[in-house]
């Protein structure tokens, strides 16, 4: 089993595979972890919850609510973090949302696109850009013997729909397709600062972000034709995979979008 026990902040912590990261964060031996969510009563529950499951024994959680479309919320939780630890070791930028129902392009109103777009587009970049400035300018730390120290380590919340094509979900899909984009061009300038940046992209996840394909389609039918594995993924399984990526494990990977959809991608 991986470790990893730096100081980690984890956007979208409330519910879904933000709070599953956390959990798998406090699990591996975060000493720390700052969590951010728009829902305060959700974020102090996983607070809660991640200091029970904790296994360093110098663990301790903050907790701050954050819209992260706004530019002056997202640059004070990330100075929060820094503050409350020293510094940020792993970033997982996991909150994102989606379209309440399918609708062609045709038909999409820029309303609906720019909530979604602020969120997972706008937010993503406003998080990693300020989480970059805190992570350059702190000491490099080589936490396994014989390999290069680094500074920080980012994983952006893409999704299988970064790669494909959608349809009835065109603002969703974009944003995602952004997020690749800005994962890559971060891993490009930022690795002369030892910073590795990188995206998940999973496929239909047990989460609420889901629902929607639950309420328009017979669940069990599509599935079946549309995942190999012909179930859903769990939010805990797409956590693990942030969490390694974000580990000392995948010390000489950065730019990559590591795609976890049950080989949803490949039919």
């Amino acid at each position: 089993m991986f470790s990893v026990p730096g100081i980690a902040l984890v956007t979208g912590a409330g519910s879904g595979i933000g709070r599953a990261t956390a959990l798998a964060f406090a699990r591996a031996g975060a000493s720390g972890l700052h969590l951010t969510d728009v829902n305060r009563g959700r974020l102090e529950e996983t607070r809660k919850d991640v200091t029970a499951e904790a296994t360093n024994p110098h663990f301790k959680a903050y907790a701050s609510e954050a819209e992260l479309s706004k530019e002056d919320q997202v640059v004070r939780m990330v100075q929060e973090a820094a503050d409350n630890f020293g510094r940020i070791d792993y970033a997982a930028n996991i909150a994102g949302i989606s379209e309440n129902s399918p609708m062609p392009t045709a038909d999409t109103p820029l309303a609906t696109y720019d909530r979604i777009n602020n969120i997972n587009a706008k937010g993503v970049f406003l998080c990693m850009r300020e989480q970059l400035k805190v992570m350059r300018n702190q000491e490099a730390v080589a936490r396994i013997p014989g390999r290069p120290g680094v500074r920080g380590a980012i994983v952006n919340m893409s999704s299988m729909y970064g790669f494909l094509s959608g349809n009835g979900y065109t603002s969703y899909v974009t944003s995602k397709h952004a997020v690749i984009g800005m994962t890559r061009a971060a891993a490009v300038s930022h690795s002369v600062d030892d910073i590795r940046v990188n995206a998940v992209c999973p496929g239909y996840i047990d989460t609420p972000l889901v629902d929607n394909i639950k309420e328009h389609l017979d669940l069990r039918t599509f599935l079946e034709g549309a995942v190999p594995m012909k179930r859903l993924g769990m939010a805990e399984e797409i956590a693990d995979v942030v969490v390694f990526l974000l580990s000392e494990r995948a010390s000489f990977v950065t730019g990559h979008s590591f795609i976890a959809d049950g080989g949803a991608s490949i039919v």
